[in-house]
């Protein structure tokens, strides 16, 4: 089911690193640039529909986050029970897509304004499992399932949006085609996954119930960072600016582009990373997390009060470059801190859960108060401002942990 021990504790090589990169950075670049192609094709207003539904739903392709970790986490330190947390990953990753589809079967009816929501839903939801089934393909040796998936899904993207762009598609018939591709390299991807053995296998009584506790610990940050941004797409609808949908998915193209590139190297070194950062290495690591909230805690506060300086003397365009200035490399460090922490040991997941939470309430509370009358720049600033409130309020948690 696994490598070798020795294998778990090597640094991947230079070249499969470089080819899982190519296959991710391959999709990502799809990804965003479909939506640029449907945008040119439909215009801003129809586009402003897709853009909504996707982002208030890409964070569910997300929930796979806690998955995914714990197979990459777990699995090197509990080779013996790896089956099991494959097992149980691929199920619970499973789970949103099989809402989703209900939700669609419900809502077929309810109109295209509406049905588009859940068709949204279950294409996150379809990613989040291909991601879940390739990083159990990785953590048992075979990279290459990882990089050829999503190479696959690269080329088969633009294919359905051109294919729905012939047959002059609406947003959610574009949406059913690109949920029905994607599921499809799902299951592809899901041969060999997990052996027969491991299926039937029966868990050790509380592995199950620890294995989920540790899904649901290490799945927060990601998918509540992207439910903040669905809040802030969300806003902007509520207050009557749905069109404004646009240009906010624009400016955040780039700043989800490096982002997942980010989150997706920490996710090719975390396993070898879960078996470093044990005893010394987790006071090493939560030192590390410390120096970096601290950085990123200053930078937010600066980028804050510098856009609020001068937001009456540039454009909202401006604005925004100048907030993606920060929102950039902020999240970077940031999202490199709560990764240390959740791989140190039990009592730092728990405050790097807590610290993901803090900041989804944040943008909650922020987004309400500045975005209705303020925009796309507001929501920008507000992201900005939330990694701050997460930093300042993780650094007394592990100050507190450090004393007890």
């Amino acid at each position: 089911m696994v490598s070798t021990p020795a294998a778990r504790s090597t640094l991947p090589a230079v070249r499969t690193v470089v080819s899982l990169v190519l296959g991710r950075g391959g999709f990502r670049i799809a990804y965003h640039g479909i939506g640029l192609v449907l945008l040119a094709w439909w215009g801003a207003e129809v586009f402003a529909i897709y853009a909504s539904a996707v982002g208030a739903t890409a964070w569910l392709a997300l929930l796979s986050s806690g998955p995914e970790k714990a197979v990459l986490k777990l699995v090197p330190r509990l080779p013996r029970t790896g089956g099991v947390v494959a097992r149980t990953a691929v199920l619970t990753s499973a789970l949103p897509l099989a809402v989703a589809l209900v939700l669609v079967l419900v809502l077929a009816t309810a109109g295209s304004v509406v049905v588009v929501y859940p068709l949204a839903a279950a294409w996150s939801a379809a990613l989040g499992l291909l991601t879940v089934l390739v990083a159990v393909h990785r953590a048992s040796g075979r990279p290459m399932h990882d990089s050829r998936g999503f190479l696959l899904l690269a080329v088969l993207l633009p294919v359905a949006v051109l294919a729905g762009v012939s047959g002059g598609l609406s947003p959610g018939g574009q949406l059913a085609l690109l949920a029905a591709v994607t599921l499809g390299v799902a299951l592809w991807s899901a041969r060999g996954a997990v052996p027969i053995g491991a299926l039937l296998a029966r868990p050790r009584r509380g592995a199950t119930t620890a294995i989920v506790r540790a899904e649901l610990l290490l799945g927060l940050y990601e998918p509540l960072g992207s439910a903040a941004v669905g809040v802030l797409y969300a806003v902007l609808a509520l207050s009557g600016q749905r069109e404004a949908s646009t240009t906010l998915y624009l400016a955040l193209l780039m700043s989800s582009v490096v982002g997942s590139l980010t989150l997706y190297l920490l996710r090719i070194y975390q396993p070898v990373s879960s078996l470093r950062l044990r005893g010394t290495g987790a006071r090493a690591g939560v030192d590390i997390a410390r120096r970096l909230l601290i950085v990123g805690l200053g930078a937010g506060v600066f980028g804050c009060a510098l856009v609020g300086a001068v937001a009456g003397q540039l454009s909202a365009a401006a604005l925004i470059v100048l907030l993606l200035c920060f929102e950039i490399p902020i999240h970077a460090v940031v999202s490199l801190a709560l990764f240390l922490l959740e791989n140190a040991g039990r009592q730092q997941l728990t405050i790097a859960a807590a610290s993901a939470a803090t900041q989804f309430v944040a943008v909650a509370v922020l987004a309400a108060l500045l975005v209705p009358a303020h925009g796309p720049p507001a929501a920008l600033w507000v992201l900005v401002a939330s990694y701050a409130v997460l930093a300042a309020t993780t650094l007394p948690r592990l100050r507190s942990e450090q004393g007890s």
